[in-house]
C-alpha cells in the first residue's frame, strides 16, 4: 500500500513538473547555472591543489658553487646542511655530472652544442639540490646557507617555483570566495525560482487538495507529489550542470592555466573525481530541490 502511494506520488510530480513546461524550462535554467557555478569552483579549487602538491613534491633549492670551491670542501658543506632537521635529503651534482646531464637534454640543439665545443671546457658549476621536510622550511633554509657560505657560494636557484606556488594560492584563494560568493547569491536566487514555481502549481491545485483533505489523505500523501516536483527540477538541472563542468574543464579551464597542465589531464582529472563533484552538485541540486518545494509546502498549506 505504502509503495503504490509513493508510485502515485511520483507519478503525479512527474505530471506536474512536465505539465508546467515554460516554468520548469525557467526554473531548471536558473538551477542550472547555481549548480554550474557550485560545480565550476569545486573543480577550479581540486585542480589547483593538485597542481600545487605536484609542484611542491618537485621544488628544490639548488646552491651553486664557486669554480675554485674544491669537491672536499662542497662535501663538508654538504654534510654541515645534512644536520639540518628541516633537510629532507641532499645530494651532491659535480660539475662533469651536471654538464652530461645539460648535454643529453640538449643534444638535439646544434646551437648550443656549438657553443660547447667552442668554450672548450665545461662552463657549469657544481652543486647541491637540497630538498625540505617541510615547504615552509625553504626559504629560511636557503637564506641559512647564503648566510652561512656566502664565501663559497655563487648563486642559490630558488625563487622561480616558490612563485609559481604563490601565485597560484592566490587564484586558489580567489577563486574560493568569488565562486563562494556567487554560488550563494545563485542559490539563494535558485530556491526562490523553484519555491515561487512549486507554489504556483500547489494554487492550481488548490481544490485537488480540499477534496483530498475531506477523503481523509494524510499531510505527507498531499505533500509528496511536490516535493518529487522539486526533486525532478533539482535532477534535471544536476545532470546539465555536470555535463557544462566538463565542458568547461576541457575548454576554459586550460586558458586560465596555460602552460601548467594540459586539456587531456584536466579531463582526466576530473573524470577520476566524476564521482566525488559530480555527486556533490547532484546532492546540492536535490537540496534545492527538496528545501525549496518545503517552504512552498509549509508556506502554502499552511502545514
Amino acid at each position: 500500500m505504502k509503495l503504490l502511494k509513493l508510485k502515485r506520488s511520483l507519478k503525479e510530480g512527474w505530471t506536474v513538473f512536465i505539465r508546467n513546461s515554460w516554468l520548469s524550462v525557467a526554473t531548471i535554467s536558473v538551477l542550472f547555472l547555481s549548480l554550474y557555478i557550485v560545480g565550476s569552483t569545486l573543480l577550479i579549487g581540486m585542480v589547483a591543489r593538485e597542481l600545487v602538491d605536484n609542484i611542491e613534491k618537485n621544488v628544490n633549492i639548488s646552491v651553486y658553487f664557486k669554480p675554485d670551491v674544491s669537491e672536499e670542501r662542497i662535501n663538508q658543506i654538504k654534510d654541515e646542511i645534512k644536520k639540518e632537521g628541516k633537510v629532507y635529503s641532499i645530494d651532491y651534482i659535480s660539475k662533469d655530472q651536471a654538464l652530461e646531464k645539460f648535454s643529453s637534454e640538449n643534444k638535439d640543439d646544434p646551437v648550443i652544442a656549438g657553443a660547447l665545443k667552442e668554450i672548450g671546457e665545461n662552463p657549469l658549476l657544481s652543486s647541491l639540490v637540497i630538498r625540505a621536510n617541510n615547504q615552509a622550511d625553504y626559504s629560511r633554509l636557503a637564506e641559512e646557507i647564503e648566510n652561512k657560505y656566502k664565501d663559497d657560494i655563487n648563486n642559490i636557484n630558488y625563487g622561480k617555483n616558490k612563485d609559481v606556488i604563490e601565485k597560484l594560492d592566490k587564484i586558489t584563494s580567489s577563486a574560493k570566495k568569488v565562486g563562494l560568493i556567487l554560488g550563494i547569491v545563485f542559490v539563494a536566487i535558485a530556491i526562490l525560482i523553484t519555491f515561487n514555481t512549486i507554489r504556483l502549481s500547489l494554487f492550481v491545485r488548490r481544490k485537488e487538495f480540499d477534496i483530498m483533505r475531506l477523503v481523509g489523505a494524510s499531510n505527507l500523501y498531499i505533500k509528496a507529489p511536490s516535493i518529487f516536483e522539486g526533486m525532478f527540477y533539482g535532477a534535471f538541472s544536476s545532470i546539465l550542470a555536470i555535463l557544462a563542468v566538463v565542458a568547461t574543464a576541457y575548454t576554459a579551464m586550460p586558458m586560465v592555466i596555460k602552460g601548467l597542465i594540459t586539456k587531456d589531464q584536466i579531463v582526466k582529472f576530473y573524470l577520476n573525481n566524476l564521482v566525488f563533484i559530480g555527486g556533490v552538485i547532484f546532492a546540492v541540486g536535490l537540496l534545492i530541490g527538496i528545501i525549496s518545494s518545503m517552504i512552498a509546502i509549509k508556506k502554502y498549506l499552511k502545514a
